[in-house]
């Protein structure tokens, strides 16, 4: 039997075959995969991007498997068979995702590679959020919570022996000597990734009475060192957010299911307090930065920690263009012409690049104008308002409801400070904290229709996410293939074998951009090794096509050499025009 719940979903699949969305136990392994493997691998040499192409392979093609087996399913069998229906949060989501699609038509790409790499990132979202919502039961969730917290301890040793440079284990750790960033690759990523732990561990803590004591012990144990690996990550945001995502964890429990639930809250803090109390004892250097951090964010509020200019340009690029946006994933290649219109209204501020407006929903609306940021603003408040509801009313819901919410804010409060949703490996767990929360708590602006009433729509969903899935496994197999060339030609001595490598990788879509880059360089060096004025030029202006369609500060000092060098005013000016410090000419390739 089922166990169903208020709204009407399943925590579980039926036992009868015919009402199966996906084969018994495929969902959860390619779940499982897709959400506790990303942050434990990275590409390696064998990959141009060394770090990020297996984390997206590991991420999304289980995803996208998925999504191609319960299409289909849906298409052949129809709803009611599968039992197949969404919910209105899904429906919003999906006008959000078809509003992005869109998009294009009036706003123009300045960058179709990167458009579409986030357009299936988006879409990825949506569909985990969708099968989750019907799929993910207690037990799964349960296991993943626990396959996460195991991760972040192997992540912790792996970042351990970064920093203390002990240990060379190039295909197993990523080989950044100092940097405390274990396989994630950045900062502020660790420590979110390390937050999710954290907060999976807790609610695992919370429930701790039905495991035995062996389990207990080394659930403790797990805890303790995902505590410390966030403490020595030094991130605020990471720290807080952990924070945030417990608090709410902890008032849903004291509220909703009874006070007696205060020891265990106040077990884990006492945790979390002794682990920072042992860092910093134990842990001096880091410690100390991470104070310095916090003081510089007292004694200096109005910079934001640092963020102000960038604030700033992430404002100036929407009212540039706010009913249009610049496009989904086109922040980072209008940043250097919104700070230069920046710098104008605002001469007093700081000179800054960056990729990301280190605030997820500020960024949203210069990519998507105001229609798309009030869309995404109205689920997070729909969410929002349905999770308070469910506090006040001091009903019981399911543990992993709860959970739900909690993670939801811990993300939220991330969000106002760096990127979680452009880390495909992290964010996945965002769509999966939706749809545990939203199962239960959601309040029904709109009732979702019933799998008999939904054979059209249902049909039709299904049929397109089969086509795209399998779009997107084309797309993706081709790009790491294109990967996979681009490595080949930056490690060939062969000019004419490296130029034969980067034309096949000019192939896929998906790295197109990149190998361009690639060519550009190639011809400049070329042209130079030869003393070729007409190879150089050739490569020179394909580094400015390319600049044109994704300006990034290395072409930009690059390219402002050049121009000095060949004596051209009117492009030294232009380049010039953007502002910063111009370092000394790059390393060509």
């Amino acid at each position: 039997m089922n166990e169903t719940l208020e709204s009407g979903y399943s925590l579980s699949t039926s036992e009868e075959p015919g009402s199966l969305l996906l084969p018994a136990g495929i969902f959860p392994l390619l779940l499982f995969i897709s959400l506790v493997l990303p942050n434990l691998v990275f590409s390696g040499p064998y990959f141009y991007s060394t770090l990020h192409l297996m984390k997206w392979a590991v991420a999304l093609v289980p995803v996208a498997l998925c999504g191609l087996l319960a299409g289909l399913s849906v298409t052949v069998r129809g709803t009611v068979r599968t039992a197949f229906t969404i919910d209105g949060f899904a429906v919003i989501w999906l006008l959000l995702l078809l509003y992005v699609t869109a998009q294009p038509f009036w706003s123009g790409l300045r960058s179709p590679e990167t458009f579409f790499q986030e357009w299936f990132f988006f879409a990825s979202l949506w569909l985990v959020y969708v099968l989750a919502s019907r799929l993910a039961g207690s037990g799964l969730l349960r296991a993943l919570f626990w396959g996460c917290l195991v991760n972040c301890a192997v992540s912790v040793v792996f970042a351990e022996l970064q920093v203390r440079e002990t240990l060379n284990l190039p295909f197993f750790i990523l080989p950044t000597p100092g940097h405390y960033i274990a396989n994630t690759g950045q900062q502020n990523m660790f420590a979110l990734w390390l937050a999710l732990g954290g907060l999976n561990g807790a609610f695992l803590f919370f429930s701790s009475e039905k495991i035995g004591r062996i389990a207990r012990t080394l659930l403790m144990f797990l805890l303790a060192v995902t505590f410390w690996g966030l403490i020595s990550t030094t991130s605020r945001s990471g720290i807080l957010a952990l924070v945030t995502g417990f608090a709410v964890l902890s008032c849903y429990y004291l509220r909703n299911l009874g006070r007696k639930n205060l020891r265990h809250v106040l077990a884990v803090a006492a945790l979390f307090c002794a682990v920072a109390g042992l860092n910093l004892v134990l842990n001096e250097g880091r410690w100390g930065v991470l104070m310095y951090k916090m003081e510089d964010m007292l004694e200096k509020p109005l910079s934001i920690a640092n963020r102000d200019s960038i604030w700033a340009t992430s404002w100036t690029m929407y009212t540039e263009r706010p009913l249009r946006g610049v496009g989904l994933g086109q922040y980072k290649w209008h940043y250097l012409d919104a700070q230069r219109e920046m710098l104008k209204r605002w001469p007093g501020m700081k000179w800054q690049y960056t990729h990301w407006a280190h605030n997820e929903f500020l960024q949203w609306f210069a990519e998507t104008g105001t229609a798309g940021g009030l869309l995404m603003v109205f689920l997070w408040g729909w969410w929002a308002v349905s999770a308070f509801s469910a506090f006040l009313r001091k009903k019981k819901y399911s543990p992993e409801a709860y959970w739900g919410s909690a993670m939801v804010a811990l993300f939220l409060f991330n969000a106002l400070w760096t990127r979680p949703f452009h880390r495909i490996e992290n964010v996945l767990w965002l769509s999966l904290a939706f749809a545990a929360a939203n199962r239960e708590m959601l309040l029904p602006l709109f009732d979702a229709p019933p799998p008999e009433d939904f054979r059209k729509g249902g049909r039709l969903i299904g049929g397109v996410t089969a086509a795209v899935c399998f779009i997107g496994l084309v797309y993706f197999g081709s790009g790491v293939r294109g990967d996979r060339m681009l490595r080949l030609a930056s490690d060939a001595d062969d000019p004419a074998l490296r130029e034969q490598y980067i034309s096949r990788a000019l192939s896929a879509p998906m790295v197109r951009d990149l190998a361009e880059k690639e060519r550009a360089y190639f011809l400049v060096s070329l042209g130079q090794e030869r003393k070729d004025p007409e190879i150089v030029s050739e490569g020179l202006n394909g580094l400015m096509a390319y600049f044109g369609k994704q300006p990034h500060v290395r072409e930009l000092n690059y390219l402002k050499e050049w121009s000095r060098r060949l004596e051209n005013v009117p492009l030294y000016d232009e380049f010039s025009s953007y502002g910063g410090p111009v370092s000394g000419l790059p390393a060509e390739k």
